[in-house]
Formats: structure tokens, sequence, C-alpha cells
């Protein structure tokens, strides 16, 4: 038997960028490191906090969840909320410019919450982003459409994008996370209770609709 061995196409880039990267480029190693990180800090959450989860939680694929986004603590604390087999499903969408601009940020933000990297200073990065959406995908999307933790108004651009290439939007709520982990602390505050409510799915081709109920839903 012969054995050929190939590299990975991304071998050579910058670690950074490799990290960022959607859709990933299969790799054990990384998955393993990340199914670890997402145990601990999953663990590290329900040690710290009683979580409260309402609604009904989504099955299959193409799933975008859109939630509001207060804390450093709304993706853990999301992803504490779903099944485990749901959860290393999801793709978070994370701001390039925070997140992926520093390794050990970048470690953080990959092997913790499963985050890629997401230009959202570049308009024209959409363009990258309408076709990886249309490539037949079986895995979850978590995106905050305010973009900032500091912002509430919906970012129109990439929501548009999901709901023409056929996501599947379930718009979720997240309370008490900015008081657990406010904007400027450096750490958590440990005790109390999280709240997630995943609302009904929205399948819809207009996305009118759709912003007059998140703006409605996650308020």
């Amino acid at each position: 038997m012969k054995f050929q061995y190939s590299p990975l196409p991304d071998v050579g880039e910058p670690l950074v960028k490799r990290l960022g990267r959607y859709p990933r480029v299969p790799d054990i190693t990384w998955e393993n490191c990340r199914w670890l990180g997402r145990w601990l800090g999953v663990l590290l959450l329900r040690l710290n906090y009683r979580l409260q989860v309402t609604g009904r939680i989504p099955t299959g694929d193409r799933v975008a969840l859109v939630a509001n986004h207060r804390s450093h603590l709304d993706t853990l604390t999301l992803l504490a909320a779903l099944p485990g087999r749901e959860r290393q499903r999801v793709v978070v969408l994370a701001a390039q410019d925070y997140f992926f601009n520093r390794l050990d940020r970048a470690l953080a933000a990959s092997l913790l919450c499963q985050a890629v990297a997401f230009d959202r200073e570049q308009k024209t990065s959409l363009r990258s982003w309408y076709e990886r959406l249309q490539a037949p995908q079986k895995n979850w999307i978590l995106f905050y459409p305010s973009g900032s933790r500091k912002r509430t108004e919906v970012q129109v651009g990439l929501l548009k994008l999901l709901v023409r290439t056929g996501w599947r939007i379930v718009p979720v709520r997240l309370e008490g996370t900015e008081r657990a982990w406010p904007v400027g602390r450096r750490f958590w505050r440990p005790g109390g209770s999280l709240q997630i409510h995943f609302f009904e799915a929205y399948a819809g081709m207009d996305v009118e609709p759709l912003l007059a109920r998140l703006q409605q839903e996650l308020a």
C-alpha cells in the first residue's frame, strides 16, 4: 500500500489567520482543542451561574442564531444553553479588529467560544461572506446584529445575506449577562441567574418583517 502525504492547505499562514478562517480547514488537533476549551468554558459558566432556558431550541441544519449583545459572557451563555450535539455545530462570528488582531485573544475566542473572524469595518467583506454562506453547510452560526456590546441598533448587511442564502433565523434574547460581566469590567461577577429565550424561527425572504421582529424580541 502506498501512502501519500498532503499538508493542510492553510499550513504556512499566520496562526491568527488560521484560527479565524471560515469555513475551517478540518484539523483534528485544533478540533480536539476546541472540544476541550468549549467543555471547560461551559463548565465554568455552569459552576458560577444558574441558567434559565425558555422557548424551543431549534433543530436541523443552516440555523443562524441572532442574539442581542451586551457582554463578553453572551456567547458562553448561549453555548451552555444548547445540547452538546448542537453546541459543537455553532460557529460564532467575532469582530476581526478586536479578537483576531492578537494571538492571545484569537486563541481564547477560537478555543473557548468557537469564534471565527468577521470584518465588521469593511463592507466589501460581505461579498466573500455571500459566497461562503451559499455553500452547503450543516453548521450553525451565532451572529450579533448590533456588532458591538455598546450598540443596540440592528446592522442589516449580514442579516440580509443570511436571509437571501436560505438560513433559518432564530432570534435569541439574553438577559442577566450585562450584570454578570458589564462592559469595561475585567472579570465576571459570579453568582445569580442568566436567562436565554429562543423565539420561533423566521423563514421568510423579506428582511423588513424580520427587522421589526428583532427590534421587538431582542430589546
